[in-house]
């Protein structure tokens, strides 16, 4: 009989979308746990199309990628599948002067072996010509040009393929890499380069072959990280905190994403969204919808959740949290403590700030007067109000992540449980433990 053998794209390596390796011949079916010339059948696929197509059976098989290297003794091809060593790279920003940062990055770093996933210095796989093609027919700016050709340190995702233009896996490597680069950006957020995901071959001697990218126009980030770069235990965080980031956007068998871990998922986009989009009111919208998705819609509910969760259930010791952490500020800045931030001083001004640009009206022209700064004498009250408020999301999530919190936002009914019952924080007792703060704390201005 004729069986179909597949392999998943998915990160999961059980659900769809599927990518046909081979069909096989044997004398009966298969079952779990039987194994192919390809790897061991971990589930039966149902007898619909295309499983059905042509075969009396379609098994789904977890691939040993050495086994594409050779025919399988059963398949009914004449010849062994093509195997296409293949890639897709996103340039990184990492420190790299160790005089500057004694965490400086020196070597590349793998992040997901089992996927080939790292952050390593791309440069000596460049060759003179691996972007001639593009000079010479792309009408490409000089600037970038001289983006891709100055690339140093990616993430970098290498995958076999069955063709050189393989739509399912190519759109998977694509889609980790861009989730990587997203856990990443939690991390540590950095400026980012011109030139967007390059994917391409692997040639025999290990450089390069470019046959796809797309170019952004990179908008700047918040002063406090204009600075930033890639630092060695950032690298090893993510190490830690991107499987647990990815199971976050697992997909059902038709490949949709499942609608477990909203309030999660809608920060991080927002998040996102907010670093693409050069109109300050509009990030600070995108930016504050994001922190209202972690932490609910009522204005003393997330004040009062904030203070808690950054205070480790202290509210006094959150409300006295620095929006500025140490590794922020280069040594070669003299540090004032007129320059520092709490989120006690921040937050009501960044409510302040999102119900006016919510609403259409007029944003005060307070908000617009320069205060001290780290990084220069005075800076627009606004500039750190997006340096608080992307601080408060990445803090967040990445601490859900580290303290396997996941399952307590899986919607946003849980989301409240988890708000009720560990930091015991409706609305009503928000509203009572904002005004017990006020008693210590009074109100301070920036």
């Amino acid at each position: 009989m004729r069986i179909k053998v597949w392999v998943s794209c998915n990160s999961d390596r059980h659900s769809g979308p599927y990518r046909l390796l081979d069909t096989i011949e044997r004398p009966e079916p298969v079952s779990s746990g039987d194994f192919t010339g390809y790897g061991a059948v971990i589930s039966i696929l149902p007898s619909i199309p295309p499983f059905a197509e042509d075969a009396d059976q379609s098994v789904l098989v977890e691939l040993e990628p050495a086994n594409l290297l050779g025919p399988a003794p059963e398949g009914v091809l004449d010849t062994a599948p093509v195997s296409y060593q293949k890639f897709s790279l996103l340039p990184v920003q990492v420190q790299l002067n160790r005089f500057l940062e004694p965490h400086a990055i020196s070597e590349s770093r793998m992040i997901l072996p089992d996927e080939g996933l790292s952050i390593e210095d791309v440069s000596p796989l460049r060759g003179p010509d691996t972007f001639s093609t593009w000079k010479r027919g792309c009408f490409l700016s000089k600037r970038n040009i001289d983006e891709l050709e100055s690339l140093r340190y990616a993430l970098v995702h290498r995958y076999r393929a069955s063709s050189s233009r393989d739509g399912a896996s190519d759109g998977y490597s694509r889609e980790l890499v861009s989730l990587a680069n997203a856990c990443l950006s939690l991390i540590r957020p950095t400026r980012k380069s011109r030139a967007g995901i390059i994917s391409g071959l692997i040639n025999d001697d290990g450089t390069i072959d470019p046959q796809g990218f797309n170019l952004i126009d990179p908008v700047d980030v918040p002063k406090i990280q204009t600075l930033f770069s890639v630092r060695t235990h950032d690298v090893d965080l993510m190490h830690e905190l991107l499987p647990q980031f990815l199971d976050l956007y697992h997909k059902d068998s038709a490949g949709r994403l499942k609608d477990d871990y909203e309030p999660i998922r809608m920060a991080v986009q927002l998040y996102e969204q907010g670093y693409a989009n050069s109109y300050w009111k509009a990030r600070h919208i995108l930016w504050w919808s994001a922190i209202e998705a972690l932490y609910g819609n009522a204005e003393d509910s997330i004040m009062a959740r904030i203070y808690s969760f950054f205070g480790s259930r202290n509210i006094v010791e959150g409300y006295d949290r620095s929006i500025y952490e140490p590794g922020d500020i280069p040594s070669v800045y003299a540090w004032t403590s007129n320059g520092n931030h709490t989120l006690g001083e921040v937050l009501p001004l960044i409510y302040e700030v999102r119900n006016s640009a919510a609403h259409g009206q007029k944003v005060a022209d307070p908000h617009f007067i320069p205060i001290s700064h780290p990084f220069q004498n005075s800076t627009p009250l606004v500039d750190v109000l997006a340096e608080a408020a992307t601080f408060v999301i990445r803090k967040t999530i990445t601490e859900i992540l580290k303290q396997g919190l996941t399952e307590h936002f899986k919607d946003r009914e849980a989301r409240e449980r988890f708000w009720l019952y560990e930091y015991s924080l409706d609305n009503r007792q928000s509203k009572k433990r904002l005004y017990e703060l006020k008693q210590v704390r009074p109100t301070k201005s920036a």
